[in-house]
């Protein structure tokens, strides 16, 4: 029983690791969350300033490439309008792409 729980735990901490910022690379990542919606689509909050573009690589879709605006969260959808499961999400890559309330450089 304990090896069970042991398994189903250790299963549990890796796919919640994948939806973390560790698997996100970039400037933009700090402000970035990758979460799951109640119906299990990916979804990308955007707790920044700056806008961000986040480009998503899944394991059944490719590579997507999202717009994020500031204080906002956009599900990730593939080409045919239906969303992408968040046990798909592999890695991201997050740049910063300015915005209205970005500071002056």
């Amino acid at each position: 029983m304990l090896r069970k729980l042991l398994i189903v735990l250790s299963g549990c901490l890796i796919a919640g690791s994948a939806l973390g910022a560790g698997a996100c690379k970039g400037k933009g990542c700090r402000y970035t969350w990758f979460e799951k919606d109640a119906q299990g689509c990916l979804t990308i909050r955007n707790a920044g300033r700056e806008d961000i573009q986040v480009t998503v690589y899944t394991a059944g879709s490719g590579a997507i490439t999202v717009r994020v605006m500031s204080g906002h969260t956009e599900t990730v959808y593939k080409t045919s309008r239906a969303c992408v499961p968040a046990v798909d999400y592999v890695r991201a890559d997050s740049e910063l792409a300015g915005g209205i309330f970005a500071p002056p450089v």
